[in-house]
């Protein structure tokens, strides 16, 4: 990846982009004097659905450009909130294994307090709003798709 070039948050295939990439995104950022830390939540395929269903494997669809329109409502809202310079919410869609990353927040904010709170928002909006949809695959043979 050119190291200049802006990533954008949004929807990409597995695999297609790296949690580096994006950390230095953040840190290409040209307000990146005004940061003193760097925040990451990884979201990762769990083994039991919320029922407590064992699962094998998932797979994540989603509907691409309403979810990047979303995704990047949340991070321009998340921005302009005091002493965050940076959000970027990187969803994947795929096949997906046990432990595999499925999502990326990154904040870049002037302290700590900010980036964490800018985290957690980041996090129950995008479970609330994106146009993303899973389907668990459990060991028993049966899956559910859950939006």
């Amino acid at each position: 990846m050119n190291e200049t070039k802006e990533l954008r948050s949004g929807i990409y295939n597995k695999g297609e982009i790296t949690l580096d990439e994006i950390i230095k995104s953040v840190k290409n950022n040209p307000k990146i004097k005004n940061v003193g830390s760097i925040h990451v939540f990884t979201g990762i395929v769990r083994e039991s659905s919320k029922e407590g269903k064992q699962v094998k494997s998932m797979k994540i669809d989603s509907f691409d450009d309403m979810a990047n329109i979303t995704i990047d409502d949340i991070c321009e809202s998340l921005k302009k909130k005091n002493g965050i310079i940076d959000v970027k919410i990187v969803h994947f869609k795929g096949d997906f294994s046990l432990s595999d990353d499925l999502v990326y927040v990154v904040v870049g904010s002037a302290h700590r307090e900010e980036g964490f709170d800018a985290i957690k928002n980041a996090v129950d909006l995008y479970k609330k709003k994106i146009a993303v949809w899973k389907r668990e695959d459990f060991i028993d043979g049966t899956s559910k798709w859950i939006h």
